[in-house]
């Protein structure tokens, strides 16, 4: 039997973990922020509210004698959401997107509170900006900026150290 290389490996089980199809999206964020409920998964409770300064309202438990994130969390202003994203026992874990005043965005997948994987921002009209893959924390794929929808540079990087030039397989497709 044939062993796969360990970075597949290692994509395949983060996009396993990591299912864009199970993050919240912007409906449901407002959903939580028009309501102020948020479910919570067991052993954790909702905090924060309309009443918090920062409009964020997340899910918490207590580990080791201290209260940590467990579950959603969405930060809302004027009824929606602008930043949501899931925890697990004090570290990001799955998809977690930010919603900046301009009408941009980004979209960071997360491995307990690493970066791995596509992490990408988009302008308001939803033409993509930039796009970083990343291994355990550490650029490690082709890193590539855009204008107007059009390619404006390109990296290469393995285990966070940047290499000289994107390789034809960089260049096509990511890691």
């Amino acid at each position: 039997m044939k062993l796969f290389p360990r970075t597949l490996t290692t994509l395949a089980a983060t996009l396993l973990a990591v299912s864009p199809a199970l993050a919240m999206d912007k409906r449901q964020a407002d959903a939580v922020c028009a309501s102020w409920t948020l479910a919570c998964p067991p052993g954790a409770t909702a905090s924060g509210g309309p009443k918090d300064p920062s409009g964020t309202l997340e899910c918490r438990m207590t580990k080791k004698g201290r209260q940590v994130r467990h579950g959603p969390s969405v930060t809302c202003a004027d009824g929606e959401g602008q930043s949501w994203g899931n925890y697990k026992d004090g570290k990001k874990q799955g998809r977690h997107v930010a919603l900046n005043s301009d009408g941009s965005w980004s979209e960071e997948d997360f491995v307990d509170n690493r970066l791995e994987g596509r992490s990408v921002e988009y302008d308001a009209k939803g033409q993509l900006l930039s796009e970083t893959y990343f291994q355990a924390g550490k650029r490690h794929g082709p890193s590539r900026t855009y204008a107007r929808g059009v390619l404006t540079s390109e990296e290469a990087w393995e285990k966070g150290r940047k290499v000289k030039k994107p390789t034809a397989k960089t260049r096509s497709q990511a890691p």
